[in-house]
């Protein structure tokens, strides 16, 4: 009789090794380009206004334009991903990346650079939800959060780096250089994932007709052990993929109220987040504060937010989501502090990291969050929505900020109004804490009693 596996339990027992550090690496490599891409408009925005003779009110749409895309890209490829598989979403997704990136260098005028930034967009979006799913499906149950944190830092960490490779590259070759950095090195990645990214061993567990290669992926995953290529392998997952219908599968049991308070999550803190990151440097630089001083200080809000996932990815496996509620009610006071700050450069350039810490690592707890409720079928399709939300209030932010930049309104009263969606956020997140850590947190109940029909997390 053949012998019978069960994928998601031999994954959970099995040692981290060199393969599935490479996997993980590969997958940073993706995010770190969506990062990157993010936030390069914000710093080519400068140099074009003067280029183009632009008005700062019309670069609202302009840095909305990558992130209104989210409405599309992580429900297309997550869809996508699901149906099928990661490993073709990711490459096409980061393909998409890099010939749209390469385009944007060569545009002369507002528009063709909007448009090109929203397609664009469509693969970045795309991009980090399936990668998120997939990086999930290779991780020990003990260390999802802590996967999920690193890989979801190759974004923050992406949108840093224009902030220290701008001032050279414009200082030497323009605008559009930053651009061609942002297009070319997707698509040479893009030819590395094609070489070595495997697909989702959860994914594959969920097709007969591909348990060969499964077993192969195993095997790889854990040299010490050998599985034969006719095993048989079951999964905790339903065995069926799932339809275009699969959506309404977010909101069965449990979810129907987890769900949207993370959707509404997502969307707050990226509201804020990136009026943060995409207005920093025009403002900071229209207020007298030197440009290399301002992407500084914006590379820093990005990379000290990365610290702050970081020092709670381990927090995060052990204590469930109390560490995203205590990071929002700390940017409360944070932001206030900001805005008392205005004017005063050396002061700014300490305390906008550290409101990086709070606001972007506790959107880290949200994504390890919204990698772990979802069952297989639907992982790249749940996270596709999440990330969906998460760019729709990234593309909203910035365009709320531009209206109010062209009515004249001051960084200090800009600051005071970020205090509005974060105290929304502040009691949404203590919803989701509680519901979360009692239901869903892997200390609070047996894999065995949960159900995918009640929604429940099926690894």
């Amino acid at each position: 009789m053949a012998e019978t596996i069960e994928v998601s339990g031999l994954i959970d027992r099995a040692r981290v090794g060199r393969y599935a550090i490479g996997v993980l690496l590969l997958c940073v490599l993706v995010t770190l380009a969506d990062g990157y891409n993010i936030s390069v408009t914000s710093f080519a925005a400068p140099p074009i206004v003067k280029a183009w003779s632009l008005n700062r009110a019309a670069l609202g749409p302009l840095f909305s334009s990558s992130l209104l895309a989210g409405l599309i890209g992580p429900f297309l490829f997550g869809t996508l991903g699901d149906r099928f598989g990661r490993r073709s979403a990711i490459i096409v997704s980061t393909v998409m990346i890099g010939v749209f990136g390469l385009i944007s260098g060569f545009c002369r005028s507002l528009t063709p650079l909007i448009v090109m930034r929203f397609i664009a967009g469509v693969g970045m979006s795309g991009a980090l939800a399936v990668t998120v799913a997939l990086v999930n499906e290779f991780a020990p149950r003990r260390l999802r959060a802590t996967f999920v944190t690193v890989v979801f830092s190759g974004t923050t960490i992406g949108s840093g780096l224009p902030g220290l490779i701008a001032p050279a590259l414009l200082a030497h070759h323009g605008w559009q250089s930053l651009f061609f950095v942002g297009g070319g090195a997707p698509l040479l990645l893009a030819v590395g994932l094609l070489v070595l990214l495997p697909e989702s061993p959860k994914y594959l567990a969920l097709r007969p007709e591909r348990h060969a290669e499964l077993a192969a992926l195993l095997n790889r995953l854990d040299p010490a052990r050998t599985i034969a290529p006719d095993v048989r392998f079951v999964s905790e997952a339903q065995t069926k993929a799932p339809g275009l219908l699969a959506t309404a599968r977010l909101f069965s049991g449990r979810l129907a109220v987890l769900t949207p308070l993370l959707w509404l999550g997502a969307f707050i803190a990226m509201i804020v987040f990136h009026s943060f990151n995409t207005w920093l440097p025009t403002l900071l630089t229209d207020s007298g504060v030197p440009f290399e001083r301002a992407s500084l200080t914006v590379a820093l809000f990005q990379f000290v937010g990365t610290l702050g996932g970081w020092s709670i990815m381990r927090p995060i496996d052990s204590l469930g989501m109390v560490p995203c509620t205590l990071l929002y009610a700390l940017s409360l006071p944070l932001v206030i502090a900001l805005s008392l700050a205005v004017g005063s450069g050396s002061t700014l350039l300490i305390l906008v990291p550290i409101a990086g810490f709070c606001i972007l690592g506790l959107h880290f707890a949200q994504v390890a969050c919204v990698s772990n409720i979802y069952p297989t079928p639907v992982r790249a399709t749940g996270v596709g929505w999440f990330m969906l939300w998460a760019r729709v209030g990234g593309a909203v932010g910035p365009a709320i900020v531009g209206v109010l930049v062209g009515r004249h309104v001051g960084l200090a009263h800009l600051l005071d109004l970020a205090l509005i969606p974060l105290a929304i956020g502040t009691v949404a997140s203590i919803a989701v804490t509680v519901i979360y850590n009692a239901h869903y947190h892997r200390k609070a109940a047996a894999p065995a009693r949960l159900s995918v029909a009640a929604g429940e997390p099926q690894a």
